[in-house]
């Protein structure tokens, strides 16, 4: 099948022209065209169709129109359009667009005017612009319109007009004058800013004798180019005026002076230098013009002080992160306070792009900042990372963006810094707002992609069999990540030819989203190398890995996933990591390269059932739950464990935690798998899970100060409590989310509100422990609020629940509290005999963390009585008890009071180290008590 782009669309088949039928279809098959051989998801499809304003049966309309296609292109053109998730691929041959012909005509008079054969560099030109039957797609303006395909557009308008400045230096070096100032004329009325026009204008002028016209078209365009862009003609248009003003007719090419060399900048002493920089590639190869215009721009930014971001793209596996990840090592002495790089993780399976917020919390971390000091909001956190980024020399490389909004949010303010991105989007939007630089990648020259491969698989096979490589180039497209794949394989396998090697490219079928010229340059297909020689476990845990939704796996959740025992797929994970199919950390975690995971998904969905994905989504959920569970109760032993069963699902084989020290290592390594996989089963419709899971995270996110990540995971379990209709369920969720809410002041209204209607729901179902426990949490809300005498009396009233249900620890906790705040009060007596009967309640339960604040509290009480001494030993003793179990709030509340004490003591300097201290761990947190302990610091 053949198709024409270059002018209203076109399609025809063997029997000649086909009629596409209404616009729409016409659209689908334009965007199709456009991004042929990559996977255009149904949601960019729908967009195009029917903009944002999407009807209801956006879906099956979609699914009609492609079928309508389906139907016009015939048969054969009905199997070249593929449905391939998330959306449609069309398979089409290199050179069945017209603008495929384009393009090799181009490239003849390319290589033609190298040579100044200008005969052929005519004849290329003049046959390159008789394929043109008006714009590009000119029955579709829509698509001009937009930016995410008038880009596209745009170039071959683009390799239009250089194909006319071509002819028509070929018609000024033949001699051929007749008509073409006329026609040079028309072109530049047309394209009044481009320069190579009105310099053939000029030259074709004054060859005819029409100096004065020539003069004036010069002035003509000098005028033009102040008055739109406030800039002079470049120097090509001014050594033609010289000429002519000289009597000469061609200028003489000159070659501009280098720059001098940049004196290196100072490395500023002890300061936290991030060098995260990936490590570069020994088989670099090529790109030698891409690394010169880097290398332009970064002068530039040295002679300006200061450039807008560099932005690499081009297709997937055009080796994008290789060449900033080279360039970036090549300048690194540039940027002596540091280098960071971060994976976006743009363009990779639906839902697992690095948000802003989470990139920003990357970036601050490579800084220096700790984990709990990141901001909450992502406006805070952007202007945390440009004050600390601004007068300093950074190298930021953020790789693998989606789109201009995924980066904005992520660069710096400073004119000292620089900032690399890659994409396989033009990101114009950086570019046309925030003065982005950009370089956009091609496939490697045919020279450049052997020299790559044979780097890869030795000169020795390559001389041997230099037909295969040569066939291996081409099936490849010269794509760099195509080409290592190959070159790996190959080298892994030297018993493998490498004419069997190319045998097998031609029976794969390749990865959609990273296709070449053609078919045979999928990535797929060299994926499928790999995958194909696995075990049948090894392949199925490949696929399943997919499933998880962290960005790295453990042997043991691996386990589970698949249903193994740990002795089984450490084997299995072993070979795949042979195959370069997973890759493993420093951690011991296993992780998935973008394209490997991407491979993975199709994999998945191709072979393995919905049912089956979703039942080890469900195993990985009960691994978590259940182990979860068990260092919940190890951090806090008297919490209400959620029911479960005794034994977990087939498969599942839980984590065992030995004490509160390994419970709390286990929680901060799964602690965004955690997070992420309470949100997931949630929308899974494992709601049981979502919920149960979610209540068993909140005393490690709680006392960890993680409330923002609490409060993500308790939404999720209060939506899929309310899915379930199970009033338990409910009133728990309401309760939880409230105490992530309550550190919020912006959100204090609203956990109130989850106060009250949980109590409600804990009232209406008879539970007395719900309303105690919520009865509890209304008085820390009121202590928060200064009203010592309604916390009081919310205690007051847990105690009575607690009492009537024989509950010891709830009832000491309530002692504890009703204690502190009749010392509060000035009841002193009653303060010490209820506190110090709490106390010896938790020592025999064994209960630290609950123990540790009631030693604060009796230490508020020998305060209150003046016995400092006695005072400040409990303080110390309570900081020290929630330290070990990592309650940092609450240590700092206790290391507060313990520098009031020394303070009244006569001791500032241990008063001065207590308070110093707590103001460290609750600016961590973002408190806003931190700044009440920072005036202490400043007495």
């Amino acid at each position: 099948m053949r198709f024409g782009l270059l002018g209203p669309i076109t399609a025809q088949d063997a029997a000649g022209p086909l009629v596409i039928g209404s616009t729409k279809v016409r659209i689908l098959l334009g965007i199709l065209l456009l991004k042929r051989g990559q996977v255009v998801s149904s949601d960019e499809l729908k967009a195009a169709l029917w903009g944002t304003d999407l009807p209801a049966t956006a879906s099956s309309s979609l699914h009609n129109h492609v079928t309508r296609l389906r139907r016009t292109l015939g048969p054969e053109g009905a199997a070249r359009l593929r449905s391939v998730p998330p959306g449609y691929v069309l398979d089409v041959d290199r050179g069945a667009l017209d603008s495929d012909r384009h393009e090799e005509l181009l490239a003849t008079a390319r290589t033609a005017r190298h040579k100044e054969d200008w005969e052929t560099v005519r004849e290329a030109c003049a046959t390159a612009l008789g394929l043109w039957r008006g714009s590009p797609l000119a029955d579709l303006p829509g698509l001009g319109q937009s930016l995410r395909y008038g880009p596209g557009l745009q170039a071959l308008d683009e390799a239009r007009l250089v194909a006319l400045e071509w002819r028509c230096e070929a018609d000024l070096r033949l001699g051929r004058y007749d008509g073409l100032a006329a026609e040079l004329y028309a072109l530049t009325e047309q394209h009044p800013l481009r320069e190579g026009l009105h310099r053939h204008l000029m030259l074709a002028l004054h060859r005819t004798d029409r100096q004065a016209e020539a003069l004036a078209v010069f002035h003509r365009l000098r005028r033009i180019l102040a008055e739109e862009l406030g800039v002079s003609p470049g120097r090509a248009v001014q050594e033609a005026l010289a000429d002519i003003l000289r009597g000469h007719g061609e200028p003489e090419p000159k070659t501009p002076a280098p720059a001098p060399a940049p004196e290196p900048a100072p490395v500023p002493d002890g300061a936290h230098v991030p060098a995260q920089l990936p490590p570069v590639s020994r088989y670099f190869s090529g790109r030698r013009a891409e690394l010169a215009r880097l290398d332009a721009l970064l002068e530039d930014a040295r002679r300006h002080a200061g450039t807008g971001p560099i932005v690499v793209s081009g297709p997937g596996g055009v080796g994008k992160t290789t060449l900033a990840v080279h360039w970036a090592h090549r300048v690194r002495a540039d940027f002596p306070d540091g280098q960071l790089h971060l994976n976006l993780r743009g363009f990779a399976p639906e839902g697992s792009a690095v948000t802003p917020d989470s990139a920003l919390r990357s970036l601050l971390e490579g800084l220096g900042v700790p984990r709990a000091r990141v901001p909450a909001s992502q406006e805070a956190r952007t202007a945390l990372f440009r004050t600390l980024t601004d007068g300093r020399r950074y190298l930021i490389l953020l790789d693998n963006a989606r789109d201009a909004a995924h980066v904005r949010p992520l660069l710096t303010g400073s004119a000292t810094s620089l900032t690399v991105v890659t994409s396989r989007d033009q990101l114009l939007g950086l570019v046309a707002v925030e003065d982005a630089q950009p370089v956009a990648l091609d496939v490697l020259s045919p020279d450049d992609a052997r020299e790559l491969l044979t780097a890869r698989v030795g000169r020795a096979r390559v001389t041997a069999d230099p037909r295969a490589v040569d066939e291996a180039v081409e099936l490849a497209a010269r794509l760099p990540l195509a080409l290592a794949v190959v070159g790996a394989r190959a080298a892994v396998t030297p018993a493998l030819s490498l004419t069997r090697l190319v045998e097998r490219l031609r029976l794969a079928r390749g990865l959609d989203a990273f296709t070449g010229s053609d078919a045979w340059s999928d990535v797929r297909a060299v994926l499928s190398w790999s995958y194909e020689t696995l075990s049948t476990d090894a392949a199925r845990l490949f696929r399943l890995l997919a499933v998880h939704p962290g960005p790295g796996i453990t042997v043991s959740v691996a386990g589970s996933l698949s249903a193994l025992p740990s002795a089984r797929v450490h084997p299995l994970l072993t070979e795949l990591a042979e195959a370069n199919l997973v890759t493993e950390g420093a951690d011991g975690r296993y992780a998935f390269h973008d394209l490997l995971r991407t491979y993975a998904v199709e994999l998945g969905e191709q072979v393995d059932s919905g049912a089956s994905r979703r039942t080890a989504l469900k195993r990985i959920t009960e691994h978590y739950l259940h182990t979860a569970q068990r260092g919940a109760l190890l951090m806090d032993p008297q919490l209400a464990p959620v029911d479960l069963p005794p034994k977990p699902g087939r498969g599942v084989r839980p984590e065992d935690l030995a004490d509160i020290g390994a419970a709390r290592e286990w929680f901060t390594g799964e602690h965004a798998a955690l997070v992420e996989t309470v949100v997931r089963a949630g929308a899974s419709g494992l709601d049981l899970a979502c919920w149960q899971l979610a209540y068993v995270l909140k005393t490690y996110l709680a006392w960890g100060g993680h409330w923002a990540d609490g409060a993500i995971v308790q939404t999720a379990a209060l939506e899929a409590a309310e899915r379930m209709a199970d009033t338990t369920a409910r009133a728990r969720a309401h309760r939880s989310l409230a105490a992530s809410l309550r550190w919020n002041a912006a959100r204090d209204t609203e956990a109130g509100t989850h106060l009250r209607r949980a109590l409600d729901l804990f009232t209406a179902e008879g539970d007395l422990l719900g309303q105690a426990d919520v009865h509890l949490d209304l008085a820390g809300r009121y202590e928060a609020k200064e009203r010592p005498g309604e916390a009081l009396h919310h205690n007051q009233r847990a105690l009575e629940l607690f009492r009537e249900l024989g509950h010891r620890s709830g009832e000491a906790k309530a002692l504890n509290n009703v204690g502190y705040f009749q010392a509060l009060l000035g009841n002193h007596a009653e303060a010490l005999a209820m506190c110090d009967a709490a106390r010896q309640v938790f020592e025999e339960l064994g209960d630290r963390r609950s123990l540790a604040l009631t030693w604060d509290s009796l230490g508020v009480v020998h305060h209150q009585t003046g016995d400092l001494e006695r005072a400040a030993h409990c303080f110390r003793i309570s900081a020290e008890g929630l330290r070990e179990v990592g309650a940092p709030y609450h240590e700092a509340v206790s290391l507060d009071h313990l520098g009031d004490v020394e303070s009244a003591a006569g001791r500032p300097e241990s008063a001065r180290e207590a308070w110093r201290q707590a103001w460290e761990l609750l600016d961590a947190l973002r408190h806003d008590d931190a700044e009440a302990v920072r005036l202490k610091l400043r007495r």
